[in-house]
């Protein structure tokens, strides 16, 4: 795991010096690569995972001197590859070099063929074009902007591309930010800076001719034959899943595994006990003011597969100066990263490099209330988009506020306004314009379930959920990786008829594909998330940190919404949320001026 950084078509030298900005993502060692023609200069910070010797150095150069890279991220499957390429001396055992190798021989088509979490730049000296290339569902970032007409810059970081500072949010992704809670997975954020979307390629020749192409949708369909039975179907998740698991254990350094005692932690360090036995490391975060405390059900999981489990209690000092070292940390702004931040500086301070989350199970097997909620509103796909508009107001408050101004009623479209935070009459009152650059529909999906799992996955997960576990993370250099997001499982989950994964419990179709091991404590109570009281902490130790945001917000954002957003929480008629957003935004705003 890593950080990356290069120019192309013109060497700036302010971005050599940019390098330091990620040191955190790789305090481990650094290294610098120049074309001798001046066409390109490649950065790399390291977080030695795999071949922890120089053989892994990066940015590295194909035994045949043509390709160099610089590369971030794992290739589980690396040393399956190996055995299919040419080249009969390895200087090391790094996924690193199976990559590059890779490349020199297959070329682009390598891509299918990867297993992993990456975002890398290689260049190719001999044809002159550098290209970026980002994972399947968008695991790792990677951000780029357009220095003059034939010159690019690229890096893991926004920050890392303007010299440490944060760029001014454009306005539509102002707009994405206030009704979601998160900025835009696509298109330009600032300053020129852009996102390469996940499972996409980019190219840039000398003569900065740029084209882009998607190499991975989200609905892509399996290649496995479908199952025709109930066992069929369960014995292929578990099947998936294990085989993720394992590849997810690749490592030079011990792997831990996160266990907060919900399904899919808990499924997963279960796998991963199998493997590892009593060497697995779990950990179980624990929050004595928290509104609910699940470590006596992560210590019974513990118990059964024998793991070294720590539990680690962060009180409420250490958890109010975290929050605000989260906000430093962001890269760009989310209301909803500090959580992941806490979590990661208490396993990272514990000793931990790498370790594995659950993210991924809900979206894949219909844990989420937008699973049950948007069926309910299947009578709007059915009626004319001007009748389904009129009926919207009779709907319950909250949903009316989410489908204010809606144009469309298809259960993808409907998943994604779920998630909204403002409506479109907020949004207009707090002085901002244009609309909410949702993303699009580009499949006609098998049905209801793939639709809501899609829209779950490129309108939540990829541009808040991943990009705050990797920003988090990568702020303590901790590697996070998410076995349940392995793209065959995604392919498999999401290929499968509604038919298979509808049930009570919600997830049931993962609860029973792993029902001879998971404990019936895990599953069979209420749902519950990670909570912190931020309310209470807003209200008091952190009251003048929020104040302070608060106040520096009222320059993006029109003075009366700010005022009537902080009344309405004084008087406990919002969430704390919608007002830490606003805080959050004005902090970010303070440095990026």
């Amino acid at each position: 795991m890593c950080g990356i950084i290069g120019n192309f078509g013109k060497i700036d030298e302010a971005t050599k010096r940019s390098l330091g900005f990620l040191r955190h993502r790789g305090p481990d060692a650094s290294g610098e690569w120049t074309s001798p023609d001046g066409l390109c200069w490649l950065g790399h910070r390291r977080l030695s995972i795999l071949e922890l010797s120089d053989a892994g150095a990066q940015p590295m150069v194909s035994a045949s001197g043509r390709f160099v890279i610089v590369f971030n991220g794992e290739i589980y499957n690396h040393l399956e590859l190996r055995k299919q390429l040419e080249l009969l001396s390895w200087r090391g055992h790094s996924d690193t070099e199976t990559l590059l190798e890779a490349w020199e021989e297959l070329g682009e088509s390598c891509l299918a063929h990867l297993r992993g979490m990456f975002a890398f730049a290689i260049l190719d000296r001999a044809g002159g074009a550098l290209h970026l290339v980002r994972d399947r569902l968008g695991i790792k970032p990677l951000y780029f902007r357009r220095e003059a007409a034939n010159s690019l810059s690229f890096a893991s970081e926004v920050r890392a591309l303007l010299q440490g500072r944060r760029p001014p949010l454009t306005s539509e992704a102002l707009v994405c930010y206030l009704a979601t809670g998160h900025t835009p997975a696509r298109g330009e954020i600032g300053e020129g800076v852009e996102i390469l979307p996940p499972g996409s390629l980019l190219r840039i020749d000398r003569n900065g001719d740029v084209s882009q192409r998607t190499w991975w949708r989200c609905a892509q369909k399996s290649s496995h034959p479908a199952p025709e039975s109930l066992d069929q179907v369960q014995a292929g998740v578990r099947s998936h899943i294990e085989a993720a698991v394992a590849e997810h254990l690749l490592a030079d350094v011990p792997v831990a595994a996160f266990l907060s005692g919900g399904i899919d932690s808990s499924i997963i360090s279960l796998v991963a006990a199998r493997h590892l036995g009593s060497s697995l490391r779990t950990f179980c975060i624990g929050f004595p003011h928290a509104g609910f405390d699940e470590r006596s059900v992560a210590r019974l999981v513990a118990e059964r597969i024998g793991s070294q489990h720590t539990e680690i209690e962060v009180g409420p000092t250490d958890c109010q100066q975290w929050a605000v070292e989260a906000v430093a940390a962001m890269d760009l702004p989310s209301a909803d990263a500090i959580n992941t931040y806490i979590v990661s500086k208490a396993v990272r301070q514990a000793g931990i490099q790498v370790a594995l989350s659950g993210l991924g199970g809900d979206e894949l097997f219909g844990g989420y209330p937008s699973f049950s909620d948007i069926p309910r509103l299947g009578f709007l796909q059915k009626m004319p988009p001007p009748l389904a508009r009129a009926l919207v107001r009779f709907l319950p408050s909250g949903a009316r506020q989410k489908l204010d101004g809606a144009t469309a009623f298809d259960p993808f479209t409907l998943a994604l306004l779920r998630r909204r935070w403002w409506s479109e009459q907020a949004l207009k009152s707090a002085g901002l314009k244009g609309s909410v650059p949702w993303p699009c529909q580009e499949e006609v999906f098998l049905d209801n379930m793939q639709a809501i799992s899609a829209a779950e996955i490129l309108g939540y997960m990829e541009p808040m959920l991943l990009r705050d576990s990797d920003q988090m993370s990568m702020a303590v250099s901790l590697e996070l990786r998410v076995p349940l997001l392995d793209h065959r499982l995604v392919e498999f989950v999401l290929s499968l008829p509604e038919k298979w994964k509808r049930g009570r419990p919600p997830k049931r179709l993962f609860i029973d594909s792993f029902a001879d091991i998971l404990p019936n404590e895990v599953w069979n109570r209420p749902k519950q998330g990670f909570a912190l009281p931020m309310d209470d902490w807003m209200r008091g130790p952190l009251k003048e940190f929020c104040r302070h945001g608060v106040d520096a917000a009222r320059a993006r954002l029109d003075v009366r919404f700010v005022d009537s957003a902080v009344v309405a929480f004084q008087e406990k008629k919002l969430h704390w949320t919608r007002l830490w957003q606003i805080a959050v935004l004005g902090h970010y705003s303070e440095k990026s001026t």
